[in-house]
């Protein structure tokens, strides 16, 4: 274990202090029943956030040292990520949007914000997040959590659209697919606004 500096120390604790900040903002900006709490998604979060983000920067961060270009990319990597989740989440605060696996399906589709370019930018936050954390550790276990979390995020941001797709939003829904990109913006005529 090596000590870590000042500025290495507050790195760590930011980047890991992240992955609880989604999980505690996502339980007061979410919809979900009470049998939803212990549900699948729940416990799928609990491990992403805290094992493979929290506990995993903290393992490899006390480890090995941060190079200083490194520790400056990853803060504004994390800055980033931090913006979007935050913008996102107040955009669609109070519209009952559901918990990842859930079958509720909100009463409108929400494109404003960053939801007017992608349909999903919280997973998309979650991964930038992780993304700062190899950053910040390159290291196998980062760059595996890294990967690991990308297939989860995508293959539950699919599974959100199977559920919207079988909703009465279908045919909205399949109009916003074609204007939005799933997790990058889609610059088309068709965008909202243009």
């Amino acid at each position: 274990m090596i000590v870590p500096t000042l500025p290495n120390a507050i790195l760590l604790l930011l980047l890991g202090g992240v992955f609880v900040h989604f999980m505690y903002a996502a339980g007061r900006t979410f919809y979900f029943e009470e049998s939803e709490r212990d549900g699948p998604a729940a416990y799928l979060a609990q491990f992403s956030f805290l094992v493979s983000g929290t506990m995993l920067t903290w393992a490899v961060g006390l480890r090995m040292p941060m190079p200083v270009i490194n520790q400056v990319v990853a803060v504004l990597v994390l800055a980033a990520s931090l913006s979007l989740y935050e913008w996102a989440r107040h955009t669609i605060w109070g519209r009952r949007f559901g918990i990842a696996y859930g079958d509720h399906v909100p009463e409108s589709l929400c494109e404003e914000g960053p939801y007017r370019h992608i349909r999903h930018p919280i997973y998309l936050s979650y991964l930038v997040a992780f993304l700062a954390m190899l950053i910040a550790l390159p290291h196998w276990a980062t760059g595996f959590s890294f990967l690991a979390n990308v297939v989860v995020f995508v293959v539950t941001a699919r599974n959100d659209e199977r559920v919207l797709a079988r909703s009465p939003l279908a045919a909205d829904y399949a109009a916003y697919r074609e204007r939005t990109g799933m997790f990058f913006p889609r610059f088309s005529p068709a965008a909202p606004g243009r």
